[in-house]
C-alpha cells in the first residue's frame, strides 16, 4: 500500500476504531497532542483537524456536509438566542429542524420513501445510489437537541464557529455515539483540562474492553448469526434459537465495545462522555431496558420527541399515543426499512402495557425474576426483525423456532457448537453481573506501571489482529 493511500477516502474500507490503521493514526495523534501540553488552542485545532480528518477518512468529501450543517445551526442558534419575538424564535427553529432533517431524509430515507410509494402504486422501484454517511443520524440529533436547548433558553449558545464544529465532529463519538449534550461538551474544553495518569490509565482500559468486546465476542458469535440469518430455512429449531441468542450478544458487545473505545479514548485526552450502557439485559421489565440500553439516544428521545409530544401530561391514553409515535420513530431512526419500524412499534406496545399494568420496580424478587426471563427474550426476539433483511426473512426465523426439537439433534449441536455455547453463555453472564465486579478489575488495571499498561495494550491488539478475518469488521450501528 502506497503511504498516500493511508490518507484517502475509500468507500468501501471506512476507517474503523477496531483497526491497525486508525490505531497507528490514533496513535500519532495523542503524541502531538500531549506535544502541544502549553498550548490549549493549538490542541483544540489539532483535535478538531483529527476529527475531521477521521470524519473525511470514513465519509469523503460529504465531510464539507457536516461543515455546511454545523455553520447553518451555529448561526441559527446565535440568531434564536438573540431574537425576542417568540413567533420569529420559533420560526428559526423550525428552520434549523427543517435543513437538518432535509439533509437526513435525503441521504437515508430517500429510497424508504420512493420504494413506499412505488409499491402502493404497484409500481416497481430501482433504488437510487446515494451514498449514506456514517455517522449523519447522531450528528443530526446532537445538532437539534442545541439548538432546542437554546431555544428553551436554558444555555446561551457558544460564539465560536470553530468550537461548534468540534462539538458536532468530534472524532470518538461522532459516528456512532453517545450523543452529548453541548454544556456537557463545552464545559469540558473552558477550560481544555490535562489528561492525568488516571485518565489515561482509565481511558486505556476502557479502549482495552472495548477492543476485546468487540473483536473476540461480537465478531466471533456475529459468523454464527450471519450464517443462519443468510438461509434461515435451511437451520432446524435449536440452531435458529442459538442464532437468536447469538445476535443478542453480537449487537450488544458490538455497539457497547464501540462505547467503550469512544469513551476511553476521550478519557485519554482528559475529556469524558456520557455512558452509554448500565447492563441492559439485567432489565427487569421493557421499561428498565430502554432505561439501560443506548442511554443517550433513550434520553434524547423522551426529552425531545416524548415530552414534547405530551409526555403521560395529558392523560393515559394520549400517554399511551405519545409512547408508541416517539418508538415508531426511534425504530424509524435506526434504518429506513419497516422492519425497524415494526421493531420500534412493538417495543412502544409493550412500553404502553406496563404502563397500563403499572409495572415498575417495586415487585417481589420472584416477580423480578419472572419479568427478567420475559423481557430478555422478548428483546432478543425483537432483535430478529432488528437484524433480517425483510419480513419475509423475519418470518422464516420465527417459523424454524418450531422444527428440529428431538434430543439427538440438539446434543449433536451443542458437540460441534459447544465453544460458541460458551462464549455466549460466558457473555451473558458478563453482560448482567454487577456493575461494580468490571470496575474491581479496572480498578486493579488503572496503579500497574506504564510499561505493564503498554503490554496489556499490544497483547491485546495483537490478539485482536490475530483473531480478526481477512476485513475489519464495522461495527453495526455505522450503518445508522
Amino acid at each position: 500500500m502506497r503511504l498516500a493511500e493511508l490518507f484517502e477516502h475509500d468507500p468501501s474500507h471506512p476507517l474503523l476504531f477496531n483497526s491497525g490503521t486508525f490505531l497507528l493514526f490514533f496513535t500519532g495523534f495523542v503524541a502531538l497532542y500531549a506535544v502541544l501540553v502549553k498550548s490549549p488552542r493549538a490542541r483544540l485545532a489539532w483535535l478538531l483537524a483529527f476529527s475531521l480528518f477521521y470524519y473525511y477518512r470514513s465519509n469523503g468529501l460529504f465531510m464539507l456536509t457536516l461543515v455546511a450543517l454545523a455553520a447553518i445551526d451555529w448561526a441559527i442558534g446565535l440568531a434564536i438566542h438573540a431574537e425576542e419575538r417568540p413567533g420569529r424564535r420559533k420560526a428559526l427553529l423550525t428552520t434549523s429542524i427543517v435543513s437538518n432533517l432535509t439533509a437526513l431524509g435525503y441521504f437515508k430515507y430517500t429510497n424508504f420513501f420512493l420504494g413506499t410509494a412505488a409499491s402502493v402504486a404497484g409500481r416497481s422501484f430501482e433504488p437510487i445510489d446515494i451514498f449514506l454517511p456514517l455517522g449523519i443520524s447522531f450528528h443530526v440529533f446532537q445538532s437539534l437537541s442545541y439548538l432546542v436547548d437554546v431555544y428553551r433558553r436554558r444555555y446561551a449558545p457558544t460564539r465560536s464557529l470553530f468550537e461548534y464544529t468540534l462539538f458536532l465532529s468530534f472524532f470518538p463519538q461522532i459516528v456512532a455515539g453517545p450523543i452529548v449534550r453541548a454544556p456537557e461538551f463545552f464545559s469540558q474544553i473552558h477550560p481544555l483540562r490535562e489528561p492525568s495518569h488516571d485518565d489515561i490509565a482509565a481511558g486505556l482500559y476502557r479502549v482495552i474492553q472495548g477492543l476485546v468486546k468487540k473483536a473476540l465476542i461480537a465478531d466471533y458469535v456475529g459468523l454464527y448469526a450471519d450464517v443462519v440469518f443468510a438461509t434461515p430455512s435451511t437451520y432446524t429449531g435449536p440452531e435458529t434459537l442459538l442464532a437468536i441468542y447469538a445476535y443478542a450478544i453480537q449487537i450488544y458487545f458490538d455497539f457497547s465495545g464501540y462505547s467503550d473505545m469512544a469513551l476511553g479514548m476521550a478519557r485519554t485526552l482528559g475529556m469524558q462522555i456520557p455512558e452509554n450502557f448500565d447492563s441492559p439485559y439485567r432489565a427487569t421489565s421493557v421499561t428498565e431496558f430502554w432505561r439501560r440500553w443506548h442511554i443517550s439516544l433513550s434520553s434524547w428521545l423522551r426529552e425531545y420527541l416524548y415530552v414534547s409530544l405530551g409526555g403521560n401530561r395529558r392523560g393515559k391514553a394520549r400517554q399511551m399515543v405519545n409512547l408508541m409515535v416517539t418508538m415508531l420513530l426511534g425504530g424509524l431512526w435506526h434504518g429506513a426499512s419497516w422492519t425497524f419500524v415494526v421493531w420500534g412499534g412493538l417495543h412502544g406496545a409493550a412500553l404502553a402495557v406496563e404502563k397500563l399494568l403499572g409495572i415498575d420496580d417495586r415487585r417481589s424478587r420472584a416477580g423480578k425474576i419472572v419479568g427478567w426471563v420475559l423481557t430478555i427474550h422478548f428483546v432478543a426476539a425483537l432483535w430478529v426483525f432488528f437484524r433480517a433483511q425483510s419480513f419475509e426473512g423475519a418470518r422464516a426465523v420465527f417459523e424454524q423456532l418450531g422444527s428440529g426439537w428431538q434430543v439427538e439433534p440438539i446434543g449433536a449441536l451443542l458437540r460441534a457448537r459447544r465453544w460458541l455455547v460458551a462464549v455466549i453463555g460466558l457473555a451473558f453472564v458478563g453482560s448482567i453481573v454487577p456493575r461494580d465486579w468490571p470496575d474491581r478489575l479496572q480498578s486493579s488495571f488503572e496503579p500497574l506501571p506504564p510499561v505493564i499498561k503498554a503490554v496489556v495494550f499490544v497483547a491485546v491488539i495483537q490478539l485482536v489482529v490475530q483473531s480478526a478475518g481477512a476485513e475489519v469488521q464495522p461495527f453495526i450501528y455505522f450503518q445508522f
